[in-house]
């Protein structure tokens, strides 16, 4: 079922067959003969790397990525706190993408947890400080009633006072250098104390410890009293409880959806960083190289299978404009000549030869619709135009003789559908009682031929929107809605005004014919406006205007088709007229 929609799909509008970056590391001594190898099995560009290349600088380009890329795993890793397995089921040439991708997901995230980090680092250093000097004012208060914060911190001119924290073995020191200890508590393994010491020995005490000692600031005026310098203590370190678990809960929150990518992104960058070492090492080692190349992802299997039974080591990765193949299905394959000579799809594009090949051929045989000339396009095909090549096998002659043997043959059928084989020379022979296609009657045609323009121009807007979406182009896909809405209400709308009596349309149906379409209109300048700002206010009235241009110029289908049948009457008429005067000159 699958492949039979796949089909379908590729008979309207195919994929390229986009290539994929290959590099190998080989022995030197078997390098030319994998090299050979790689060029019979279609590998393009295969060339040896050197350290100077642009590719080999890329591939050093591609490492600082893996490193940085390993840098944000294991920091958001360390901040997650549990094992996470997680299973790779994409191809390996697409991991490179997946890398770039999620580490450019993830670096906000790191960045992110990093500050929420730093915050909470912040506040739980203060919440450490303020519930050691808790303890100790809490102390003092009891051991001093109606004392104040003095007894924390003061400077006098013969005193001043300092709440310090710091191990058993400092505190002991400082004693010795102290006037007196004021109060002291423990503090897991470690000392709070107040002490009151000589202020022009102050700061060489303290500063002789270095990081050993760290002074606490109560954050009180001196004539507070502890009593309320305690109750503010409390409210503040409650507080900042808060804050740090809110602070954590953020943290979970943020990284609990991102873990399974984390987990990924360590999984492909921990293989992906063995894999490219081995390919540096590469290329600065005596007895192996580096061999470069593309290999179309249609012919990857092959190759790889190919290089198997050589000591090889083989990555495959996606890049970012790759070289692209046709990948049509085997109809189409005489009709990428004429996509060529619009320029190769790009690898992010569909191929445009299938729908190329349809209005080809249908334009072809209705312009050229005569079984004479449908026949002599075959025969001067087959027997002239081989005269005027160099290489009448050449790949591109091939494919331009398999279009108009085709051509010729669509337009012999047309020819019989109009009853015309060399106009009416031998058409009057055709067994149909009236053509199916009157190229007489120039009217029908043209409104054949709008029709057909209309149809192709939808067609293509249609296909652009689904460009518009794939590519997540906003206001490109509501220009492109806007643009259908408009081609769909347009003509109703003419067929009324203008009483063409095309089909009948209603009163209920021209005026919603008529809201669509200045729907449509306002899509498309709203797009405009936005994609292209101020200049796209008056620049929407050229791609509506442009609409009708684009419909009326399949008017030329009919001008051919009616010129081509006239032309071939006038002959007939010429010659006939010639016959007839020279039989009577004969008589």
């Amino acid at each position: 079922m699958s492949r039979g929609l796949g089909i379908v799909r590729e008979a309207v509008l195919s994929d390229p067959d986009t290539a994929l970056k290959l590099v190998l590391v080989v022995p030197k001594d078997i390098a030319e003969e994998v090299t050979e190898l790689l060029l019979k099995k279609g590998v393009l560009e295969p060339v040896e790397l050197e350290a100077s290349t642009s590719l080999a600088k890329e591939l050093e380009a591609y490492m600082s990525v893996l490193e940085r890329a390993k840098e944000v795993y294991s920091y958001l890793e360390a901040n997650i706190g549990r094992e996470v397995v997680v299973r790779i089921d994409f191809p390996p040439e697409s991991i490179r993408k997946t890398v770039e991708s999620l580490l450019k997901d993830l670096e906000a995230l790191y960045e992110s947890v990093k500050e929420l980090n730093e915050l909470a680092s912040m506040r739980a250093a203060e919440l450490e400080e303020l519930n050691a000097v808790r303890r100790l004012a809490g102390s003092i208060a009891v051991k001093y009633p109606g004392s104040t914060a003095s007894l924390l911190s003061y400077t006098g001119g013969q005193v001043a006072v300092r709440t310090v924290l710091c191990s058993e073995g400092v505190y002991e020191q400082l004693k010795s250098r102290a006037y007196s200890v004021i109060d002291s508590v423990g503090y897991g393994k470690r000392v709070v104390a107040s002490l009151a010491f000589n202020p022009m020995e102050l700061r060489e005490v303290l500063e002789g410890f270095g990081g050993e000692l760290r002074v606490l600031d109560p954050g009180a005026d001196p004539g507070e009293p502890l009593e309320s310098l305690v109750r503010r203590l409390d409210e503040r370190i409650a507080y900042l409880s808060r804050t740090v678990e809110e602070l954590r809960s953020r943290k979970e929150s943020i990284l609990g959806p991102r873990i399974r990518d984390v987990a990924l992104l360590k999984s492909l960058v921990e293989s992906e960083l063995e894999r490219y070492r081995i390919l540096r090492g590469a290329l600065s080692s005596k007895y192996v190289v580096a061999i470069a190349g593309w290999v179309l992802r249609s012919k990857a299997e092959e190759v790889t299978r190919s290089l198997s039974s050589y000591p090889v080591y083989l990555t495959l990765s996606e890049e970012e404009n790759p070289p692209v193949e046709f990948k049509n299905l085997r109809p189409f394959k005489p009709f990428e000549l004429l996509t060529e000579l619009y320029g190769m799809p790009s690898p992010h594009e569909w191929d445009p030869t299938p729908l190329l090949t349809y209005s080809f051929l249908l334009f072809y045989s209705m312009m050229l619709a005569d079984v004479g000339y449908g026949l002599g396009v075959v025969l001067a095909t087959r027997y002239v135009l081989p005269r005027f090549v160099a290489d009448p096998e050449s790949p591109g002659f091939t494919k331009l003789k398999k279009i108009l043997y085709i051509s010729g043959a669509l337009s012999m059928v047309t020819g019989i559908a109009s009853k015309s084989f060399l106009g009416s020379l031998l058409g009057r022979y055709i067994p149909l009682e009236r053509p199916l296609l009157n190229t007489f009657d120039i009217i029908k045609l043209i409104g054949l031929s709008l029709a057909l323009g209309l149809a192709f121009t939808l067609l293509s807007h249609t296909i652009a929107l689904a460009k518009s979406i794939k590519l997540r182009r906003r206001y490109d896909a509501i220009y492109e809605v806007g643009m259908l809405v408009l081609m769909m209400g347009g003509p109703l709308i003419v067929i009324r005004v203008f009483n063409l009596g095309l089909i009948h349309v209603t009163d209920e149906l021209y005026r919603l014919a008529l809201v669509a379409t200045l729907a449509g209109i306002g899509m498309v300048a709203f797009a405009k406006v936005k994609s292209m700002g101020g200049v796209g206010g008056f620049l929407w009235l050229f791609d509506v205007v442009g609409i009708v241009g684009d419909v009326f110029s399949y008017v030329r289908i009919a001008g051919i088709a009616g010129g081509t049948a006239f032309l071939a009457e006038a002959f007939n008429s010429i010659i006939s007229c010639l016959l007839y005067t020279s039989d009577a000159a004969d008589e």
